[in-house]
């Protein structure tokens, strides 16, 4: 809703309470008129409204007290009089005294009117409905003397005044906005201080006019407007304190800030940035002159909060131009159009209620102008606003003088600039450059990437001072100790060496191995000039050394076990035959029949995840039953749940459609994830074989593998369904050979599924496999 629409909206509901303040005077029994008193307590009604404490977009003061202690010796109707007239008398008196008085000065005929009309509909309402709660509980009028028994007659009477007063200022205030009315709930707590407290006088002013003289009554009064007076005086002083500690604070990091950054953009950013915290900066603009070309731009234009691009422009006739020519601060406060006739300048862009412009001077030539406006609000900037933006200006155009320096010898500097830094960021290697103070100069990407260290926060340290919070220095960060850094550069110098190589780490994570090449720098005599560090990473080629290592130790190892069980049991065998019981021969070729298996099954996953990395598995996709695919995996592991003392269950949904999938590799798949439960379950547990369709695509299945073991650590899962990887804080029955679950994923994604496992340390696994099922 907007200001006219308010404005319209209270005056009706003036209009109508003016209507019901007839009636009642007129058809109701509004008590006696004493107009001496009645004038009276107007004037203190008047008094409290006018002098208050600003708080939540109003006033809090002794009103509440002066309009509850009017009703108790006057009557509803008479105290809604004073306070329906006093509502207008403050309009006009904020309207030809509000500067004077430092109230909200509000120019606007309409809006005024408006105003002027909540504050009469709202105080002649609350004081109604305050007055008919005090007069239905048997309270008397005037008030003569109190008891016990009357006690809640009056907190009635105060408490229904102010909640029907707060209500109906909430639905007023609701009307401009929601952010104003959030403003105004956040500070109903301080209102209650101010007003609810004091309300409780009330019946003593009441009673002191009533059963005393005047003149007691006339020093009460006195008392309690040199309090009202006081306290608006001291909290007055505490606010200009608090705006001059506000800015006094922002002038000291706008210079700071500014002091720090020679790019303009940042520089016209802090300086919007700490206006508006010191005035109403809604609208904004900072104009630079251009002496040679004669124009004013625009770089940094804010209209209603908002980025706009304004044009360039010759030097015209505007409000801009005069601050330039001048080059004096102008304020304007209203009556801009005005202002504009008695200067003799043209009105460029939207007309200003408000308006207020400073210089930036470098020396005695103009840089540009800093201003702001407002398009609604006259008197919104005065002179203290225009000191501030004055300190403001001149700190921005000594960083605006400066960055303009800078610029000119960033742009000779640029193109050299640009072929080092194109060198070191197409480069994998890492690459830093010292000084001879062993101070980096140069750093690139590569490095700042391993090193965890932002390329900026390099440049001009030197390698033993702390790179982050926790103090590990520079040199620790790339695994290149200063000491070792000055014996190596040493020794560079006294053997007259073009280059030093050290196997250094990164300490990451990850952790990263390379090769550093110290080499020295020399200037065009023949000087060491300065130092480079190139890091080679070795770190790929330290992974394959090791998987090669831990590749063979594996085979020998493992393939070594069941072949020396095989040929024990076959010693055996032989033994046997020469004289003991079938049954144990029996039990002995079982045991070399499990060990072949086992190191048929390593070699065979070794062969075909080799073919299916290679993409020449051959797939035989036919329908398949779950339930016999089920069947046959369980069979086969059952001896080892039995052994294991693992109870083997199988759930599947009913009703289930058959996958397209090749069953013996799937058969295989589930054999390796039932075996490796079944090896970290602990006896007495539970491995689970399920299958449903996938919620989340209907074309698929969801088969699953789940097991009561002590679960995967998170960040142990990634690595788990690489070759010969292993969750290393669990373990099992058996030791196992890394490649089960490297075969499962592979063999799921030549189907076009996904495989994926769900753990959380002590609560289990769950290994889950997506299969596409059978398209009709």
């Amino acid at each position: 809703m907007n200001r006219k629409q308010r404005s319209i909206v209270a005056l009706v509901a003036g209009a109508i309470v003016l209507a019901l303040l007839v009636g009642l005077t007129v058809t109701g029994s509004p008590g006696p008129f004493m107009p001496l008193p009645w004038i009276f307590f107007s004037l203190f009604i008047l008094f409290a409204m006018t002098f208050g404490v600003p708080i939540g977009g109003g006033q809090a003061s002794l009103l509440p007290m002066a309009l509850a202690a009017t009703c108790l010796v006057m009557g509803p109707v008479w105290t809604g009089w004073a306070a329906f007239a006093g509502a207008w008398l403050h309009g006009l008196i904020r309207y030809r005294w509000g500067e004077q008085l430092e109230l909200p000065v509000e120019r606007a005929p309409l809006v005024l009117f408006g105003l002027s009309a909540a504050n009469a509909t709202m105080l002649p309402l609350s004081v109604f409905a305050g007055g008919e709660v005090y007069r239905l509980l048997g309270g008397a009028i005037p008030l003569t003397d109190i008891s016990y028994l009357q006690a809640p007659q009056l907190v009635l009477l105060g408490l229904t005044y102010i909640s029907i007063n707060y209500v109906l200022a909430g639905v007023f205030i609701l009307m401009r906005g929601r952010a104003a009315l959030r403003l105004y709930l956040r500070s109903l707590p301080n209102l209650l201080i101010y007003e609810g407290t004091p309300i409780l006088l009330a019946p003593l002013m009441a009673l002191i006019f009533t059963r005393l003289r005047i003149g007691q009554f006339l020093i009460f009064t006195l008392l309690l407007v040199a309090f009202s007076l006081l306290t608006r005086s001291l909290d007055r002083a505490s606010r200009r304190l608090e705006r001059r500690v506000r800015e006094l604070n922002s002038l000291q990091e706008v210079g700071q800030a500014l002091s720090a950054s020679l790019d303009l953009e940042t520089i016209l950013s802090t300086v919007h940035a700490q206006v508006s915290r010191l005035m109403p900066a809604r609208n904004f603009f900072v104009a630079l002159y251009d002496p040679e070309a004669d124009e004013v731009s625009f770089p940094l234009a804010i209209e209603g909060d908002e980025r706009k691009r304004w044009r360039s422009r010759r030097m015209g006739n505007g409000l801009t131009e005069y601050v330039l020519r001048t080059r004096a601060p102008l304020l304007i406060r209203r009556d801009v159009g005005a202002a504009l006739e008695r200067l003799g300048l043209d009105q460029i862009g939207e007309p200003a209620a408000s308006w207020v412009g400073v210089p930036m001077l470098a020396g005695d030539e103009p840089l540009g102008v800093i201003a702001v406006q407002s398009y609604s609000t006259p008197d919104a900037y005065d002179r203290s606003h225009q000191e501030v933006l004055t300190t403001i200006a001149a700190q921005a155009a000594v960083a605006i003088q400066n960055a303009r320096l800078y610029a000119r010898t960033d742009q000779a500097l640029a193109r050299r600039v640009q072929e080092l830094d194109s060198i070191l960021r197409t480069t994998r290697e890492a690459i830093l450059l010292l000084d001879t103070d062993g101070r980096a100069l140069a750093a690139n990407r590569t490095l700042a990437d391993w090193a965890g260290v932002p390329q900026s926060q390099w440049i001009g340290q030197p390698l033993d001072a702390p790179a982050d919070s926790a103090g590990q220095p520079f040199a620790a960060r790339i695994g290149y100790p200063s000491a070792n850094l000055d014996a190596d550069r040493q020794a560079l110098a006294q053997e007259g060496a073009a280059m030093r190589r050290r196997e250094v780490v990164f300490p990451g994570p990850p952790e990263r191995h390379a090769e550093c090449t110290l080499t020295p720098v020399h200037d065009p005599q023949g000087t060491v000039s300065g130092w480079l560090l190139v890091f080679r990473d070795l770190t790929e080629e330290r992974e394959l050394a090791r998987m090669r290592e831990e590749l063979t130790h594996m085979l020998v190892h493992d393939l070594r076990s069941p072949l020396s069980a095989l040929m024990g049991s076959v010693d055996m065998v032989e033994i046997g035959l020469a004289g003991r019981g079938l049954h144990d021969i029996e039990d002995l070729l079982k045991l070399a029949r499990r060990s072949a298996d086992r190191m048929l099954r390593m070699v065979n996953d070794l062969l075909d995840i080799g073919r299916l990395e290679s993409g020449q598995m051959p797939l035989r996709i036919r329908p398949t039953d779950i339930g016999t695919l089920f069947s046959e995996a369980v069979n086969r592991v059952l001896p080892l749940a039995t052994m294991g003392r693992v109870d083997v269950q199988v759930e599947v949904a009913s009703e289930l459609p058959q996958p397209a999938v090749d069953a013996d590799l799937i058969g295989r798949v589930l054999n390796n994830l039932l075996d490796n439960a079944i090896k970290f379950t602990p006896s007495n547990g539970t491995v689970r074989l399920w299958a449903r369709l996938d919620p989340e695509q209907p074309t698929m299945m969801r088969l699953g593998v789940s097991d009561t073991g002590p679960g995967i650590p998170v960040e142990e899962q990634s690595r788990l369904f690489r070759k010969f990887q292993q969750a290393a804080s669990t373990s099992g029955r058996r030791v196992g050979s890394g490649l089960g679950l490297a075969f499962c994923k592979l063999a799921v994604e030549a189907h076009g599924g996904r495989i994926w496992v769900e753990s959380e340390p002590g609560k289990g696994s769950t290994f889950v496999m997506q299969l596409p099922l059978l398209q009709k």
